[in-house]
C-alpha cells in the first residue's frame, strides 16, 4: 500500500519594512520601500518612481574641504618641460646625417681586472668604434616631441656585470631625470661623482637597485675600491642624439635642411697600468650641412 505524505505550507503575512535609517533598517532602501508601496497600494497615490528634482550637494562630490584642509584653486598644468624643447616643431622632416666613428693608431689593450682581462674601449675587428655619444645640440627647427604632460626619459639605466658596468657611456634626456643602477650577485660601494656637486657613495646590494638624479653634464659611476670599470652618463637637453653600435655606425633621422654642429663624445680612456684611473674624454666636433632629403655623411677617426 502506497502512503502519499501532503505537507501544507503557510503563508506568512509580510512584515512591514522598517522606518529607512533607522535602528531596525536593513537596507532594504528608498527601492525596496516604494516596491511595498506598488504592491500593497499603502501610502499616497503618488508615483514612487517618479523622477526628482536633482539637488546639487558640493559635499557629494568632494567638496573643497576636508576637515581644516582647504582644496587650492585649480592651476593650469605644468609645461611639458622648462627647457625642452627649445626649436620650433615641425611634421614630417626628411633630412638625416649618418656616418662612422672609426680609432686610429694603436688600439689600446685589454685591462686587467678582478674577473679577469677586460677590453673597456669597445673597438671592433675594422676599427670601428662602439659607445660614442653623439649629439646636436642647437636647433633652429626640428622634430616634434611628445607633449602629453610629460616626455619620455631616454637613457637612465647602468648594469652592473661581475668588474664592468654597462654601457659605457650614454646620454640621458630630458632633464631632469635619474640614473637606475642594477646589481649582481656580488655586493658593491658605488662612488657617484656628478658633474658640479660632491662625490656620493651608494651601496650596491646582491640583485639590489639604486637610483641617483642626473644633472646637467656629465656623471661618473665606478666602485670605491677600483675594481669595477667606470660608467659614464651625459645629461643633456639636446633634441638629437645617437649611440655607435659595435661597428661605430650612427644615425640621426628627421632633420630640418640647414647647417649643424655635431658633438662627438668618447668617454676617457683608463689607464693600461696600475691603478685604475682615467684622463680626459675625446671630444671632437664637425659642422655638417643637410640639404634636402639626401643624407649628410659624418665619417670621423678618433684616438690618441
Amino acid at each position: 500500500m502506497r502512503v502519499w505524505w501532503i505537507v501544507l505550507l503557510g503563508c506568512r503575512t509580510a512584515q512591514p519594512a522598517a522606518p529607512l535609517g533607522g535602528g531596525a533598517d536593513d537596507g532594504a532602501g528608498e527601492l525596496a520601500s516604494a516596491s511595498i508601496q506598488v504592491m500593497t497600494t499603502e501610502g499616497s497615490g503618488a508615483d514612487p518612481f517618479a523622477p526628482r528634482k536633482q539637488r546639487r550637494d558640493d559635499g557629494a562630490l568632494g567638496g573643497t574641504t576636508y576637515g581644516d584642509y582647504v582644496v587650492p584653486a585649480w592651476q593650469s598644468p605644468p609645461d611639458v618641460h622648462r627647457t625642452h624643447p627649445k626649436h620650433q616643431q615641425q611634421a614630417n622632416l626628411g633630412g638625416a646625417i649618418e656616418g662612422r666613428i672609426t680609432w686610429r693608431g694603436a688600439v689600446p689593450g685589454k685591462r686587467m681586472m678582478s674577473c679577469g682581462p677586460q677590453q673597456l674601449v669597445q673597438v671592433g675587428a675594422d676599427r670601428g668604434v662602439g659607445d660614442v655619444v653623439i649629439y646636436i645640440e642647437q636647433v633652429k627647427a626640428g622634430r616634434t616631441m611628445p607633449n602629453d604632460g610629460h616626455s619620455a626619459q631616454v637613457g637612465g639605466t647602468l648594469i652592473k656585470r661581475g668588474c664592468m658596468l654597462r654601457p659605457t657611456a650614454q646620454i640621458v634626456t630630458p632633464l631632469p631625470a635619474s640614473l637606475t643602477v642594477h646589481g649582481d650577485p656580488a655586493r658593491t660601494k658605488l662612488r657617484i661623482t656628478p658633474p658640479s656637486s660632491t662625490v656620493r657613495m651608494l651601496e650596491l646590494e646582491e640583485g639590489g637597485r639604486r637610483s641617483v638624479p642626473v644633472a646637467l653634464g656629465v656623471t661618473r659611476v665606478e666602485s670605491d675600491d677600483g675594481s669595477l670599470s667606470a660608467a659614464w652618463v651625459l645629461g643633456s637637453d639636446a633634441p638629437y642624439y645617437a649611440i655607435t653600435d659595435e661597428r661605430g655606425r650612427f644615425r640621426i633621422d628627421a632633420l630640418a635642411s640647414g647647417t649643424y654642429e655635431v658633438t662627438i663624445w668618447h668617454a676617457p680612456l683608463p689607464s693600461e697600468t696600475g691603478p685604475l684611473t682615467y684622463g680626459q674624454p675625446i671630444v671632437t666636433r664637425r659642422s655638417v650641412t643637410v640639404a634636402g632629403t639626401k643624407p649628410a655623411r659624418l665619417d670621423v677617426s678618433i684616438g690618441r
